[in-house]
């Protein structure tokens, strides 16, 4: 199973969806730029940082991942991004080791988010997680339950490449079940188009609100489920987007392609 990939960027370009809840509320779709501005505000008002809506976004993917337990703690495996997408991965590792699962991270990228940075992370610091070298990647991948995709996100500009590609391959190749945080890695955000390897995930798990490569996802069998991160419904109208409430049902819900 392949997600719609071009050569030429531009080409096979799709006009922008629509999504509903699972209960018939309709759910506006952002395009990346839209939603920085989104998470912008967000930091803004709340004299917040980055790290606090990735706390927000981390613990939304824990409690997707935490609802496949049946029997004893989940394996997870979380590979993890240099980007922010990264950091809610690392978020939700810490959150499902709190829980009680066996969490490991995979960092993905070199240098200055390497094996040893994720180790020194805050996000990790006293938590129960274990940092495996890429060594160790292609094991852990298909021992666990449940891999977390924080690999890359919105910020992916054209092909992903190096060891971006690789990771992408691993756990297509080795993942049971594949939570993706906000896009498929590898994704084209806007158009749902991937100029080389994309995750092929299990569900994804929008951030505040849809992309619109989102449909893609859904056209090749990923569910898509939607987490609150609390954007004000006035900055979502400020952006000319009709809002209404979609999380009154609760904080994920879930996401359905409209027509």
């Amino acid at each position: 199973m392949t997600i719609a990939t071009a050569r030429t960027p531009g080409v096979g370009a799709r006009p922008t969806p629509s999504f509903q809840t699972a209960y018939g509320e309709v759910v506006p779709t952002l395009r990346a730029e839209q939603m920085r501005s989104l998470e912008q505000r967000w930091l803004r008002e709340r004299n917040g940082t980055p790290d606090h809506l990735a706390t927000l976004a981390g613990g939304r993917l824990a409690s997707v991942v935490a609802g496949w337990q049946a029997v004893g703690p989940l394996r997870v495996v979380v590979a993890a991004g240099a980007g922010w997408n990264g950091a809610a991965g690392l978020h939700a590792a810490r959150a499902l080791a709190q829980m009680g699962h066996a969490v490991a991270v995979v960092p993905v990228a070199q240098g200055p988010f390497g094996a040893r940075a994720v180790t020194a992370s805050p996000v990790l610091r006293g938590a129960a997680v274990r940092v495996l070298d890429a060594g160790r990647r292609e094991p852990a991948l298909g021992e666990a339950d449940v891999v977390v995709d924080a690999i890359v996100g919105c910020g992916l500009q054209g092909a992903a490449r190096g060891a971006v590609g690789d990771a992408i391959h691993d756990v297509n190749r080795l993942a049971r079940r594949i939570v993706a945080a906000d896009v498929p890695s590898g994704m084209d955000a806007d158009t749902g188009l991937a100029w080389g390897p994309v995750v092929r995930p299990t569900v994804v798990v929008a951030f505040g609100l849809p992309k619109a490569g989102l449909a893609q996802a859904a056209a090749f069998g990923s569910d898509l489920l939607l987490a609150d991160l609390r954007f004000a419904p006035s900055a979502v109208r400020e952006l000319g987007l009709g809002y209404g409430d979609p999380f009154r049902r609760g904080p994920v819900v879930a996401l359905r392609v409209a027509g």
